[in-house]
């Protein structure tokens, strides 16, 4: 993934400096910069932590704490970008705002209370050194808690309702404009991306939930595929010229 990463920054790097670093940065812009650069901290520590045999069950727990932490709210600043976009696609409804908002705090809050619980979790996880699989890093956890799946859960049903009102504002002007036609609009780049977006994050969601339910602690490694694709996801859009 630290692969996928890299190869995308390379091939849009030419699209940001001309259409980010070159003009006057807002709000928007500012999320974009963290979203498309915040992924490698946590990307680089997870390989690490996954590849190193010699690390210690106090470097794990830091290690896994602070990634479990530091993705979260990098996917939740990410998020920000989609329920902007949505507003714009809305012609900036209030109520749509309202909407869009109060999902991604309650999600928020939902997620800060599972992730620190199941952040907590490791440190009793990890310490079973003889439940760990031989050949395995220690950061590879075995009896953690299954809070992690209320995070994954919910990140879901908040980003269904980000894609349903993209679909039916779609519908809507769809009769109106036509504007699904060869000839590509901001607005029809906003619908074709928002929906793709969801047709890709939703099966990795959904295998997040049933490799952290059912999986072998070496099968569980989704949850960084999941961090880099949301990031580079989200910020398509954003790296098109308007």
């Amino acid at each position: 993934m630290l692969m996928l990463l890299t190869y995308d920054y390379l091939l849009s790097l030419a699209q940001e400096v001309a259409y980010v670093w070159h003009s006057k940065w807002g709000i928007v812009d500012v999320l974009y910069l963290f979203s498309r650069y915040s992924p490698f901290i946590d990307t680089i520590l997870a390989v690490e932590e996954r590849l190193n045999l010699a690390n210690s069950i106090a470097s794990c727990n830091r290690t896994m704490t602070f990634n479990i932490i530091f993705a979260g709210c990098g996917v939740g600043i990410s998020d920000l970008i989609l329920i902007i976009r949505t507003f714009v696609m809305y012609q900036n409804s209030r109520k749509v705002l309202a909407i869009l908002v109060l999902s991604w705090v309650i999600v928020g809050v939902i997620n800060v209370v599972y992730t620190l619980s199941w952040a907590k979790s490791f440190s009793n996880a990890s310490s079973l050194l003889s439940e760990t699989p031989q050949g395995l890093s220690p950061c590879f956890v075995v009896g953690e808690n299954k809070t992690g799946l209320v995070t994954y859960i919910s990140l879901l049903v908040a980003e269904t309702v980000v894609v349903a009102l993209t679909i039916l504002q779609g519908l809507k002007n769809y009769s109106k404009c036509k504007l699904f036609t060869d000839d590509e609009s901001i607005a029809t780049t906003f619908y074709r991306d928002g929906i793709l977006f969801y047709i890709f994050i939703l099966p990795m969601t959904l295998g997040n939930v049933l490799v952290l339910s059912f999986a072998p602690p070496e099968l569980q490694i989704l949850e960084t595929p999941l961090r880099v694709m949301h990031s580079i996801l989200c910020l398509w859009w954003h790296k098109k010229p308007s």
